[in-house]
């Protein structure tokens, strides 16, 4: 959309059952506007659609360049290399924002009081949907000893932060010519208060299976640092890759028999 003058803007329209992912969007455009060094969209009105039962929308600003994700195949490795280790740092920057409790951005939860609650609760939900998707349930029990062995590391977050828990290439924009540099972050509705690591784990995750040697230098540009985080960055990035198991087996997206190997095959490897 674009006003009188010309000045270009975004309008998501979210369905009645999604609201609240349009209010947790809200909430986080407006803190993580805070942050210095990383751009997002800025909240400019929301509200319902007249005529729409339950419709609901957020006008916000539009940001320059396109996804990395469209550019991805017209970067060198060096280039890409380059520019994974920056997302790592972003990362780290979008992370200073702190929370009270580990759970939803908004104010009426769930919330849980500690990083090991939120992920022994997070492993069960998982793993009972593994299960009932027909997942092995040698593998199930092989993630839930791996989880509780590295319990003591979880002891090692030092609070909830501000996650956006999807800071991959599809939501991560860069300029549409010349150098890859990152000039913003989109979509964050998925955002919530979790351990850093947690986010860190799923953006790991995606680089893995695009870039596996880019892996080091998104967590080096990120800076864990001592073998409790790297434990606890092992463990979240096991739930994600689980989570996206269950995604695959219950949707059956195209190839989604090879997808759901490959999974084992990580998961395995993981644990």
């Amino acid at each position: 959309m674009r006003d009188g003058v010309g000045s270009p803007y975004v309008l998501k329209v979210y369905p009645a059952t999604a609201r609240r992912r349009r209010d947790t969007e809200l909430l986080a455009q407006r803190l993580l506007g805070d942050v210095p060094g990383i751009v997002g969209p800025r909240p400019v009105g929301h509200g319902q659609l007249d005529g729409a039962a339950g419709v609901s929308f957020l006008l916000m600003t539009r940001l320059d360049g396109v996804r990395w994700a469209d550019r991805r195949a017209d970067l060198d490795p060096a280039q890409t290399t380059a520019l994974t280790r920056e997302v790592g740092r972003a990362l780290r920057r979008l992370h200073t924002v702190a929370g009270r409790q580990f759970g939803d951005l908004l104010d009426d939860g769930p919330w849980w009081p500690t990083a090991w609650d939120r992920v022994a609760a997070r492993t069960g939900d998982l793993i009972a949907e593994h299960l009932a998707s027909g997942g092995p349930p040698h593998l199930a029990d092989r993630i839930r000893r791996f989880v509780e062995r590295h319990r003591p590391a979880m002891a090692s977050c030092p609070g909830p932060v501000l996650c956006h828990n999807d800071f991959i290439d599809s939501n991560l924009l860069v300029p549409a010519t010349g150098e890859p540099l990152l000039c913003g972050a989109v979509d964050l509705e998925r955002a919530s208060w979790n351990d850093p690591l947690s986010d860190l784990a799923q953006t790991r995750l995606h680089v893995r299976q695009h870039r596996p040697a880019d892996t080091t230098v998104l967590v080096e540009g990120y800076g864990v640092d001592g073998p409790d985080e790297h434990r606890r960055l092992d463990v979240h990035e096991v739930l994600h890759a689980l989570a996206e198991r269950n995604w695959v087996a219950y949707d059956r997206p195209a190839g989604w028999r090879e997808s759901i190997a490959a999974l084992d095959d990580l998961l395995t490897d993981r644990t």
